[in-house]
Order: C-alpha cells, then structure tokens, then sequence
C-alpha cells in the first residue's frame, strides 16, 4: 500500500489531502487482502452500508489500487473482474443558501480573523483547502485596486482569479494565510456564526462556495466562465448550479 501511496504522490503529483484519503480507504481494505473474487465481493457488501458517494469513493480507490498492481505483476491481472463492480447511481444537487443569508453571517462574526476568512471564501468560491494552503506572496500579484489570485486546485490545477485588492489585502491583514486552522475547526467556527445570525440552514465552508457559484449565474455570468473560476474540469460539473437555480425562478406570463 505505501509503495502505491508513494507511486500516487511522486508520479501522479496527488496532493497530500487526496492521499490521506486514499491511506484511509485502503486500510480498511487491507483487511480483505489478498483479494480474490470471494473476498472482493464480502468488500463490495461492506461498504453497500455507506452512502453512495462514499461507495463511490472507495470503488474508485480500491479499483485505481488493484490496477495499480496488476500492471506491476503484484497480482493476477486474470480478467481484472474488479473492474466489474458498479457504484450506485445517484446525483446529488449542491447546496446553497440566500446570498443575504452569508452577508447576515459575516455580520454576525466578532472575530477579525474569521470574519477575514469566510468573507474570503464568500467573495472568491475558493475551497477551503485551497484557502489552508494559499501563500499570497507566490500566488498572488497586484494592479491597481484588483489583485489576481492563483489556486492550486483538484488533481494539482491551477486556475486564476482577479478579485478586489481590499478582499485580499483584508484577509493578509487578519493572519488568515498565517494562522493555519484545521478544516474541522473553521467548519464549527461556520456553524457558531450561522446560529449566531440566525441562519437555521445546515452551513459549512463549501456551501459558501456552492452560494457563490449560484449567486453568479444568478448575476449573469456566463456557466464557462464559471466553470474556469470555480476550476471544474468539465462544463457539465458547474452546470448542476443550473438545475440548483431551477426551483428558484418565476415564469412569466407570456401570453
């Protein structure tokens, strides 16, 4: 398994979140090594327990992880009949609040440094990963009054973004690239804050970005446009913020 996890940081450039993750899958799975189609098929049926998109997940790391071996002789390639094994179908719209609802929340905050931080995510749809790892002295530069930022994304892509200078300059000021806070800290920091303001919705760090990508179609920009911004891979990802806006419009009248 470390030789894969290695394999995955050194050739395939994985980021250290991604590979934790993995780690994690492929322990649980250890307990079913060495595979074969008996032991392959008690796995499927424990993890048929979790959530699809777990499911999922760990389908997508298990098989990526016998390929992995396969290829290098560690198994019997035989029909790879691992590959055979379908996820659950689902899909699952992304969640989002009211724009007013996220200002009533940085409104809420008493602390600076936090205040900094989520108005950051809010103003730029940045993951929160993303934001933990930003270093502004190498990804970010400055003209005029806008500031042009460069995120390390999924599977190392980089994508830029031209904000206003206060946003940053106000989150540099605030210690937010300084201080280094856990994923799970900021989430409950999110959570006291939305209670706070009132705001009764489940709120996390990434509804943040999922309200923020809604609120910009909603202003018109074009879902390409948004697509680069928001760093997603394929068109067809950041057009599910259209289906999210769908139960949001009014038709009028026309005849």
């Amino acid at each position: 398994m470390n030789e894969f996890l290695e394999y995955l940081r050194v050739m395939k450039k994985r980021t250290t979140g991604t590979i934790a993750q993995y780690r994690s899958i492929l322990k649980e799975f250890r307990t079913f090594e060495p595979v074969s189609h008996v032991s392959f098929s008690r796995y499927c049926e424990k993890i048929s327990k979790n959530a699809p998109k777990t499911q999922k997940n760990k389908l997508m790391v298990v098989k990526e992880y016998l390929n992995w071996k396969a290829d290098r002789g560690k198994i019997p390639a035989g029909d790879r009949y691992w590959n055979q094994a379908d996820s659950p179908k689902y899909k699952r719209l992304p969640k989002a609040i009211d724009i007013a609802e996220v200002q009533e929340i940085i409104k809420a905050i008493d602390d600076p440094y936090w205040k900094a931080f989520f108005s950051f995510i809010a103003n730029t749809g940045a993951r929160i990963s993303e934001v933990l790892t930003f270093e502004p002295e190498k990804q970010s530069s400055f003209s005029g009054e806008l500031a042009t930022l460069h995120f390390i994304g999924k599977g190392n892509k980089e994508r830029t973004l031209r904000i206003s200078r206060a946003v940053l300059d106000n989150a540099i000021e605030a210690g937010v690239f300084s201080r280094r806070v856990t994923i799970a800290g900021a989430g409950l920091a999110l959570k006291r804050y939305a209670r706070k303001a009132g705001v009764a919705k489940h709120v996390t760090p990434h509804v943040l970005r999922h309200t923020f990508a809604v609120t910009q179609i909603t202003n018109g920009m074009p879902i390409n446009q948004l697509q680069a911004i928001l760093g997603h891979s394929s068109v067809a990802t950041t057009g599910v913020y259209l289906e999210v806006l769908a139960d949001r419009v009014t038709v009028p009248t026309l005849v």
